[in-house]
């Protein structure tokens, strides 16, 4: 064999390979994305890198596998969301819901289950966590004492007070779980963010992916419940609370018209501890006692013979005060 023909050969192999490993690595490449599924049932498909882009093209199929250039795929232009993203639309009568589907851009190719697709409806539910029934955090709900050993032990603790305007036309129920509390503490990080405002700057890509996270961990931990009543519209504290523990409350209002609303509340609860001597009423009674001999034969002379002195003395007196009276005559 001619060296000419080997060295053709051998080219022909290298770009065998090369094609080989090209495919190898288009099959293994995916994009970054979040699917949103629309009031219509459409769905959106939100490309991490390429959002903020000019447009692009991509195409779906439920082949896997294929060439960038196949003839099987064809290809249509992005569109722009409300708030100016470059998306994948793809609208509900193209696809089936429970089908796997392959989303090809470019050289990638990125599988794409529509049935884990995040319901815009539920966002709005997941901004307004914290907000839908209304609550105030106090810090003197109770007052608990304890008296041991002559020291008065106060402890003032806190809780969550309902402050909804109509709550007398509704009954509310709750549970409480510490913080943290394995996956429900990443629940509190979430809320954070809510409430500090960085979910607002979030691009539509983490955002969704944000309520993804949120909502999944909310819907698990109201499923779990088991629910307590609320008394007087006041949620104490767990006794064994410490100051600035954290706490999940969530909570449930049941309308009169049978209506049902879900809220989470995360709780600092508060504690005040107080040592308080009583001074105790000391009385010292002072016995006075008049000591008696004991009564003897002893006893007895010594008393006779007292009296005797004592009467003759008498006898003296008298006598001494006649002869007295005589020379006064």
């Amino acid at each position: 064999m001619k060296k000419s023909t080997i060295k053709i050969i051998n080219i022909m192999l290298i770009v065998l390979s090369l094609l080989i490993i090209s495919t190898n690595v288009f099959a293994a490449s995916s994009k970054e994305i979040q699917i949103a599924k629309t009031e219509k049932g459409d769905y959106i498909i939100y490309v991490k890198d390429l959002m903020a882009s000019e447009g692009f093209k991509f195409a779906i199929t439920e082949e896997k596998g294929l060439e960038p250039n196949s003839i099987d795929l064809n290809y249509i232009n992005s569109v722009t969301d409300g708030e100016g993203n470059q998306v994948a639309l793809i609208e509900k009568n193209t696809v089936e819901e429970n089908k796997e589907i392959q989303l090809y851009i470019g050289d990638t190719e990125t599988a794409l289950d529509l049935s884990k697709a995040f319901d815009v409806a539920d966002m709005e539910q997941v901004e307004e966590t914290t907000n839908r029934i209304k609550t105030e955090l106090k810090t003197n709900v109770e007052q608990r004492n304890e008296v041991v050993d002559g020291v008065q032990y106060t402890e003032t603790v806190g809780g969550l007070e309902i402050s909804d305007k109509d709550r007398e036309k509704a009954t509310y129920e709750y549970i409480s779980t510490k913080l943290p509390a394995e996956k429900y503490s990443e629940l509190q990080k979430l809320a954070n963010e809510l409430s500090s405002g960085t979910y607002k700057e979030k691009d539509m890509y983490s955002k969704i992916e944000f309520a993804n996270k949120f909502n999944e961990l909310y819907k698990e931990l109201i499923n779990e419940a088991t629910w307590q009543p609320v008394q007087n519209y006041l949620i104490k504290q767990p006794i064994e609370a410490q100051k600035d523990d954290r706490y999940i409350v969530l909570l449930k209002k049941t309308a009169k018209d049978g209506t049902t609303t879900y809220d989470a509340k995360f709780m600092i609860s508060y504690r005040e501890d107080e040592e308080k001597s009583i001074p105790g009423r000391t009385e010292t009674i002072i016995v006075q006692e008049t000591t008696k001999l004991p009564i003897t034969g002893d006893s007895i002379i010594l008393f006779a013979v007292v009296a005797i002195i004592v009467i003759a003395l008498i006898v003296v007196f008298i006598r001494m005060k006649k002869l007295k009276n005589k020379e006064n005559q």
